[in-house]
């Protein structure tokens, strides 16, 4: 196409013919415009002339003949009209004479000259036909009243103007501005050409050489030489831009077409082209080679070639799909199909296409796609279904993946565990469908390690469901090899545990919650108490210990029973978690016996507030059984930090030691440890109170 459009420049008309020709036509229009307004000019000045004078000429004639006519001297004032004709050269001359005519009973009496063609005069004393039409030839006429000397109305005087004078000047001068244009016009035309040809065509002229030299593929040999005016410089350092990015482009092009080939060789990939609308195809090498042939076994080669290796009844399917791509309902265009082998087995191919141009009535033209070999994967899914049995009946989870994570299949279980449909996770990748935030890469990396070193990992894993919840379960994930030792995929089995989590949670539950109140117990008071002192010990805060024991409880249990008893304990755990902060613990120690850890206080008199209400909520009656119950409290209570410094226990058994002097001292109060049970000598107190 470059080729041809290069042989046929020679067509074009010349820039510098074509630019010359139009500023000759240009400065000519110029010019003759010009000599058109000269013209006008001229000949409006020349028709006043001629006007002035008729006018000059009635009005000398009008008073030089009214004398003549009052004394009815013709002969003179004859004379003086032959005298000014003579002299103004004047087309004609015509006195209607009022006088003269009242003598001889007319209404005028007529007198008048003629000039003819030849120059010579005639007179007229009628108007004729022949008269009236050579006075109609005239240019121009006026005429004046004679008035004598009374203002009385004597005759009246006409004048005709002949265009002699005028075309005789117009001719003269349009010869003139002629003249003028065209010696201005081809002056002007030369310079103008000539400053054109060396200021520009001139480097016009190189551009064209330079681009007329080209290779094979019609891009310019040389670049365009400099210029040194800067609207050519631009030009010129413009294309040769543009002629270095072509060349760049070019080489580029070269780059990617070698480096598809390579990619397609490197693949193993057949390729097809297929003209849509004449049936023309062209294969690669490799798309014979795929069935056996070479390409000069496969000829004639056209879309027949592929219609008649295709399996019968991969064909239609092909057809529908090709259709529905025609039709703009599917991007591009696959389908696994089998194509006869040259020694008479069937191969899979995985062909693939896509429309590239159309036509203007949106038809498809050309058709570009690639054939794969896909029968090793067709034995391995053959391979599979021969384990479908047991995949789809299987109460676990099993899921199968590529060597690269992407999910292949699940069975029923795994939708039913996880609640992901299986079209939802197929070509999805595990990690991004499954995999839960909590482990971390350590523990992924410790997995893929094991899968390399043994080929199997299993243990406990909590998976991502699609409501978002974790599922517990027993993972085993298995790697399946090829014969070379590759990883061809992976095979994921998991057993849902979530009951024995449960039972794990519920036996948990137990050993630290008391089974009656649904308060700590000992055990988890105790865990409890050492985080409060070490949190303590790092804030630089306060914490305070409560031992509680209920004032009038046995009188309970023995005068209600044991029900009524419990019934008693569990509403008034309830009024103390009710009236604690978040912060604050209360665990049952057992019968009767509570303790209420208060962490994070600024100082001991802090604890002063909730210490009332403790006691306040303790001693409100209960109603039980359509009874009221009242019980009272006995509150003994430990700080941290102290001098020196004291374990956990030892603080718990100080609060147990107030809770008793609180006993002592009447119940229903609240006593601080001082030592007094060992010793006269108080204990400091670093928050400060005591009783």
């Amino acid at each position: 196409m470059m080729k041809q459009v290069a042989a046929n420049t020679s067509d074009y008309p010349s820039l510098l013919g074509r630019t010359t020709f139009l500023v000759v036509a240009v400065i000519a229009g110029v010019f003759l415009l010009h000599a058109v307004y000269v013209y006008g000019t001229a000949r409006a000045e020349i028709t006043a002339g001629i006007e002035q004078d008729v006018h000059e000429t009635l009005e000398r004639l009008s008073r030089s003949i009214a004398p003549f006519i009052e004394a009815y001297s013709v002969h003179e004032y004859e004379s003086l009209i032959a005298t000014e004709m003579a002299l103004k050269q004047h087309f004609a001359v015509e006195l209607e004479d009022y006088e003269m005519g009242r003598i001889l009973g007319q209404p005028y009496y007529l007198y008048g000259q003629l000039r003819h063609q030849n120059g010579q005069y005639s007179l007229f004393q009628e108007r004729t036909p022949p008269v009236q039409h050579e006075l109609a030839q005239a240019f121009y006429q006026a005429s004046a009243p004679i008035v004598g000397g009374n203002e009385e109305l004597l005759g009246t005087i006409r004048i005709y103007a002949s265009d002699d004078l005028l075309v005789a000047k117009l001719e003269r001068v349009v010869l003139e501005e002629l003249l003028t244009v065209l010696a201005l016009a081809l002056t002007l035309s030369a310079l103008l050409g000539t400053v054109l040809h060396r200021s520009v065509f001139r480097s016009i002229v190189a551009i064209d050489d330079a681009l007329r030299n080209k290779d094979a593929e019609g891009i310019p040999l040389q670049p365009v030489p400099p210029f040194q005016y800067r609207e050519l410089a631009v030009l010129s350092d413009g294309i040769n831009t543009m002629l270095d990015s072509i060349k760049a482009s070019r080489e580029q092009l070269k780059l990617e077409r070698s480096r598809l080939e390579n990619i397609i060789s490197g693949t193993r990939s057949g390729t097809w082209a297929w003209n849509v609308q004449t049936g023309e195809t062209v294969y690669n090498k490799r798309w014979a080679e795929i069935a056996g042939y070479t390409l000069d076994e496969l000829k004639p080669i056209s879309i027949d070639t592929w219609m008649n290796l295709a399996h019968p009844d991969d064909l239609q399917r092909s057809a529908d799909l090709l259709e529905r791509h025609f039709r703009g309902e599917l991007a591009y265009y696959e389908c696994e199909a089998r194509m006869r082998h040259k020694d008479g087995h069937w191969v899979w191919v995985l062909d693939r296409g896509q429309v590239q141009s159309w036509d203007d009535q949106g038809q498809p033209l050309l058709m570009y796609g690639t054939h794969q070999d896909i029968t090793e994967r067709k034995r391995a899914e053959a391979s599979l279904s021969m384990a479908a049995g047991v995949f789809r009946h299987a109460r676990e989870g099993i899921v199968l993946t590529s060597a690269q994570g992407r999910i292949l299949d699940v069975n029923a279980a795994f939708s039913a565990l996880t609640g992901y449909a299986r079209e939802h996770v197929l070509e999805q990748y595990y990690e991004d469908i499954l995999a839960s935030d909590q482990y971390s890469r350590d523990f992924r990396h410790q997995v893929l390690a094991s899968l390399d070193a043994k080929g199997v990992w299993s243990g406990e894993y909590w998976l991502r469901c699609q409501n978002g919840s974790l599922l517990p379960s027993l993972m085993t994930i298995a790697a399946v090899r090829s014969r070379e030792g590759e990883v061809e995929h992976y095979v994921t089995l998991f057993a849902d545990i979530s009951h024995l989590k449960q039972t794990e949670e519920q036996l948990r539950h137990i050993a630290h919650y008391d089974p009656l109140t649904g308060l700590p117990n000992r055990l988890l008071l105790g865990e409890r108490l050492q985080h409060a002192v070490a949190s303590t010990r790092r804030h630089g805060d306060v914490l305070a210990v409560v031992f509680l024991d209920l004032d009038g409880f046995k009188a309970v249990n023995d005068t209600y029973g044991h029900a009524t008893g419990d019934e008693l304990l569990v509403t008034l755990a309830r009024r103390m978690k009710s009236i604690l902060r978040e912060c604050d613990t209360v665990a049952r120690l057992g019968g009767d016996e509570f303790v209420v850890l208060l962490p994070e206080l600024s100082s001991g008199p802090d604890c002063k507030i909730i210490l009332s209400r403790l006691l306040s909520a303790l001693s409100e009656p209960v109603e039980l059984l359509d009874r009221n119950v009242q019980v009272s409290a006995s509150l003994g209570v430990s700080f941290y930090p102290q001098v020196p410094d004291i374990d956990a226990e030892v603080l718990l058994r100080q609060a147990d030691i107030a809770m008793y002097q609180a006993k002592q001292r009447g119940k229903n109060q609240v006593r601080f440890f001082n030592g007094l049970d060992h010793t006269d000598d108080a204990m400091a107190v670093p928050t400060g109170d005591q009783e």
